[in-house]
């Protein structure tokens, strides 16, 4: 019999969930580049980038990609620092963001 992985996401290959997630990463930079080209505010598309590359990781934590590749950093990073970068950033832009009259 075939060996069983429990916490499989995705299709439960680390190849294909690696591929995701870069894809989803990549997604997220086209996001961050359409929100920089049409509301021209650098730090919003940095805010953004942020975000959802955050959640490209985090779609996949509990995937074998993570122990497959030799990147457990990556893990640790996208559950207890990044999300705290992120809240740094929002609380940031809500504080420099020019006000509208």
């Amino acid at each position: 019999m075939g060996v069983v992985r429990k916490n499989m996401l995705f299709f439960g290959d680390p190849s294909i969930d690696i591929k995701i997630s870069l894809f989803l990463v990549a997604v997220s930079l086209v996001v961050s580049l359409i929100v920089l080209i049409f509301a021209k505010r650098k730090l919003l598309s940095v805010v953004v980038f942020s975000i959802l590359g955050n959640l490209a990781f985090l779609l996949n934590i509990g995937s074998e990609m993570f122990d497959s590749y030799n990147i457990m950093w990556l893990k640790y990073f996208a559950v207890l620092i990044w999300p705290i970068l992120n809240i740094a950033l929002i609380v940031y832009y809500i504080r420099t963001s020019p006000k509208k009259k």
